[in-house]
């Protein structure tokens, strides 16, 4: 390459650098301080692993830098000033993945574009949820799991009584707090099955039902979790529903929430293969206590 074309793209390089680094470093603060957002840094990773299993394909594509990169480019920093404008936060940061996929149509061209096109996805699926919409999707989701709870406790013959999110035991009352609402489960089980349909190739549609039955899987698991925490504490008390019991709890119920998802995963592969399509890649008076993550 010229040292005149690397000149203008260096510039370029560094006055992106410089725009971006705020929103990048909020970004990687938010991953490393909120258990909610912390996902995203293993779509990072996976990301990151992606390119580098693709490098020596990307080497030999050929440059056929598109306009189409600009228009998207123009679109970036066009929500990128709107963000600005607005002081939202989220919004500066959705700029980001246009940015990205922008540059590489400017520079490299489509085939570039669709070979990177997984790693972008998950880069985008890294952004953290704007708190608004965590907010909006906590409560719902604490009802769903007293409910679910509520009724594996009965199923199981416990005596059980749910006002909200609080679950009425003989001799404990357990709270459903915010953070065992399920929402991480939910975040961490779809970037999960994001992963996986980046690192083993998975066809377009096997990746969308595997995002797809994690939403389901992790918000019915998370309230199989609650219930086995009200039997733990049925058998064994207040113990029960703290410290390493509590967090073990809540490790063996995402290993069986992913142990679903590598089901889903196989059932997908044998219907590929049955259809002939070929396979792709590898009481007041008690205690009340809060269940937290």
């Amino acid at each position: 390459m010229a040292f005149r074309s690397v000149v203008p793209l260096l510039a370029v390089g560094l006055a992106a650098g410089a725009l971006y680094l705020p929103v990048v470093t909020g970004i990687a603060t938010q991953w490393y301080q909120d258990p909610v957002s912390s996902h995203g840094i293993l779509l990072t990773a996976a990301a990151a692993l992606v390119v580098r299993r693709r490098w020596s394909m990307l080497s030999e594509l050929p440059d056929r830098p598109s306009s189409a990169g600009f228009v998207l480019l123009g679109v970036a920093l066009l929500v990128f000033a709107l963000g600005s404008l607005m002081g939202d936060v989220f919004v500066l940061r959705v700029s980001l993945p246009f940015a990205l996929c922008g540059s590489i149509l400017a520079l490299l061209g489509t085939a570039h574009a669709r070979a990177l096109a997984a790693p972008m996805v998950l880069l985008a699926l890294a952004i953290p949820l704007p708190a608004v919409v965590v907010t909006q999707l906590t409560l719902p989701l604490q009802l769903v799991a007293s409910r679910v709870a509520e009724g594996v406790l009965g199923v199981g013959g416990v005596e059980v009584t749910r006002a909200g999110n609080l679950l009425a035991l003989r001799h404990i009352t357990l709270e459903v707090a915010e953070a065992c609402s399920g929402l991480r489960s939910v975040v961490s089980l779809v970037a999960v099955a994001a992963v996986c349909g980046a690192v083993m190739s998975l066809s377009a549609w096997r990746t969308i039902m595997l995002v797809a039955c994690a939403i389901p899987i992790a918000v019915i698991g998370n309230g199989f979790r609650v219930a086995a925490t009200g039997f733990l504490a049925t058998w064994f008390g207040e113990v029960a529903v703290k410290g390493l019991i509590h967090e073990l709890t809540g490790f063996v119920a995402f290993l069986g929430m992913c142990a679903l998802m590598l089901a889903v995963q196989v059932l997908t592969r044998a219907r590929v293969r049955s259809a002939g399509e070929p396979p792709s890649a590898p009481a007041s008076a008690s205690p009340t206590v809060v269940v937290g993550a």
